[in-house]
């Protein structure tokens, strides 16, 4: 198990040259991962303008560019059909990768956050997503953040409106066994059961 490394001094010249060695998510390349995608028989297809919900509860930030799973949250008592991201445990992402900030306000690495929770995926989209996989539609889901935490916008729930608040803009990596189908499945859900968000969502 890797030890915490301990947080330089603020003062001194230990502190300023530790500190210029410390990577920043900001100014790093996007990790290179291994695409699930690529492996024999995948088809994927990319869902753009999500968002990663819950970051007033989880409060971490994740790696922009890394793929992350998308799970079934066990024992919701609010939501039967829930889906939290996950960050990938540490021995996957790449070594270069695990001393980057990507919390500067608290002073958070990606190997702080490995293999924890980031957030949820909204209801509605959740609620789409277990369905067509216990369809047998899709086999597998995974996201990347592609900004920084920020307030909801529209047409998401704005802060202070039901499901409005901290949100966490990302791309959602779809895995189906047939894609012309599923991309059907997914529009004619999309229209049927979502409210105003599904403006934002686009299918490619």
């Amino acid at each position: 198990m890797d030890k915490k490394r301990k947080a330089p001094r603020e003062t001194g010249m230990a502190s300023g040259s530790c500190e210029k060695r410390k990577k920043s998510a900001s100014s790093s390349s996007p990790p290179t991962m291994p695409d699930p995608s690529a492996a024999q028989g995948a088809i994927e297809i990319t869902v753009d303008g999500v968002v990663i919900k819950g970051y007033h509860i989880f409060r971490r930030r994740p790696l922009l560019g890394l793929r992350m799973k998308v799970v079934p949250e066990p024992d919701n008592p609010m939501d039967k059909d829930a889906l939290v991201v996950v960050m990938p445990p540490l021995d996957s992402i790449p070594t270069a990768d695990h001393d980057v900030v990507t919390d500067t306000k608290r002073s958070t690495t990606v190997r702080h956050i490995a293999g924890k929770w980031i957030g949820r995926l909204p209801a509605g989209l959740s609620t789409i997503l277990r369905r067509m996989k216990a369809e047998g539609e899709v086999a597998e889901l995974t996201c990347v953040a592609t900004g920084e935490p920020r307030q909801s916008f529209a047409p998401w729930p704005m802060p202070g409106q039901k499901g409005g608040g901290a949100v966490i803009p990302c791309k959602l990596h779809v895995q189906v066994t047939d894609r012309e189908r599923a991309i059907a499945a997914l529009k004619s859900a999309f229209e049927s059961d979502l409210g105003p968000e599904k403006a934002a969502l686009v299918i490619v």
